[in-house]
């Protein structure tokens, strides 16, 4: 918290009574109590929640001359966060943000410790433009300081030396399984997506090493490149955790498994399949506390949120999301789903794979070996007195013959479309 002078203190007062933010009485009140409990007067105002946290430090940037900056919306780039370590960072309560004019721009909650300041200043080596900021837009930024992958080298490194010291592989692979160091570096790969805010890890064989890439904003970006020798290990261990057959490796295999990552709980669906050099893995992150499903939250606005509304309002009738893969199409029915959820409707959906689960929605996970596909679920959905039902994809003639169907007859339908945009439908 900001230690604030006695003068910028009083002016801070004034300037929170002449914008009418808080009542006299009440920061005389705020200034004598906190003298009294040793406390400053920022402390205290926010401790019995008299003004809003922001706003208290937004007005104490203004009266203290020192620039103020909201953080809580924003991603710093991974190299800027490399100025600082995690560890001073978090010690300091200070983030770097932006290199403007020669300067490191740093973000901090006690902006006016000059001690600090000239710290971290030469540590740097550069001058340091200062910001004011929240804790919480410190926080945030403090939570996008992303995984150190460097151990995982070192991990593979020591499986290398496994398996050179065992000729019989197969026996080593399952010895290695079981190992340590294996699920070290799975494990950091994750927390290193998770961190990032992947919606995918890419491990791809090659001829000599294993390629790992994370979608994060929609782009495939390489983050590292391990040794060939530390595949057979890492993709068995996959299998395992997924419940898929490890010993499998001519067919593709689907599967899921879920971890707690960074204090978050994420499922994880897996894909495997057998290319030239090996087998890869993709890895699909769904970050289960993420999400609110709450439709302002996502971003719908305006006319756009009262044209949604209105149309899941009626009774029957077809809603479409549509768009490219990772838009945000079935999140967006999820979203749907809970703002019409209701003891007095029979909600059944049909999914492939069931991505969040639901109380009250009765979903059905769509399994194509036994002749469950989207069109032979859809026809028993008819028969179980649904309400609303929602088909989790589009997929064939038959499938969208059928939706349109039970729009017609009394349901109110929910699905998805593959397009590049909206008006690709």
């Amino acid at each position: 918290m900001t230690l604030l002078t006695n003068d910028i203190q009083d002016r801070l007062a004034r300037l929170l009574v002449e914008e009418g933010l808080v009542q006299e009485s009440k920061i005389e009140l705020a200034i004598k109590e906190a003298g009294l409990n040793n406390q400053s007067l920022m402390s205290y105002m926010i401790e019995h929640k008299l003004l809003d946290n922001e706003i208290l430090v937004h007005a104490t940037s203004h009266v203290s001359g020192i620039p103020y900056v909201n953080l809580e919306n924003t991603t710093i780039p991974q190299e800027t966060l490399d100025l600082i370590s995690v560890d001073i960072a978090e010690r300091n309560m200070a983030v770097p943000i932006a290199e403007v004019q020669g300067r490191i721009a740093v973000a901090m909650l006690d902006a006016t410790n000059i001690q600090a300041v000239d710290y971290l200043s030469s540590l740097i080596q550069l001058p340091l433009k200062v910001f004011m900021a929240t804790q919480n837009s410190i926080k945030h930024v403090l939570d996008q300081y992303k995984t150190d992958l460097s151990g995982v080298d070192a991990l593979a490194e020591n499986v290398d030396a496994q398996t050179q010291a065992d000729a019989e592989s197969k026996r080593q692979v399952q010895t290695i399984v079981q190992d340590s160091p294996i699920s070290k570096a799975l494990n950091t790969i994750l927390e290193y997506a998770v961190r990032a805010k992947a919606s995918d890890i890419h491990i791809e064989p090659l001829e000599k090493s294993l390629k790992i890439r994370c979608r994060i904003d929609g782009v495939l970006r390489e983050i590292m490149n391990l040794p060939k020798s530390i595949e057979p290990a890492l993709i068995s261990r996959i299998k395992i955790l997924s419940s898929l057959k490890i010993d499998e490796h001519r067919v593709p295999q689907d599967g899921q498994f879920a971890v707690a990552v960074s204090g978050k709980e994420v499922d994880l669906r897996i894909a495997i399949s057998p290319v030239v050099w090996g087998e890869q893995v993709v890895i699909r992150l769904l970050d289960k506390t993420g999400n609110s499903f709450n439709l302002e939250e996502m971003g719908y606005a305006g006319r756009a949120l009262r044209t949604i509304r209105k149309g899941i309002a009626a009774p029957n009738g077809m809603v479409l999301t549509s768009g490219p893969t990772g838009s945000g199409k079935s999140t967006s029915l999820y979203a749907l789903i809970k703002e019409i959820k209701d003891d007095s409707v029979n909600i059944i959906t049909l999914e492939d794979p069931v991505e969040y689960k639901m109380d009250g929605v009765n979903q059905i996970q769509v399994n194509a070996e036994v002749g469950l596909t989207f069109s032979a679920g859809l026809r028993s959905i008819l028969r179980l007195d649904p309400d609303i039902v929602m088909v989790g994809e589009i997929r064939d003639g038959e499938t969208a013959n059928l939706a349109v169907q039970a729009a017609l007859t009394g349901h109110l339908v929910f699905s998805t479309l593959h397009t590049n945009s909206a008006a690709g439908i």
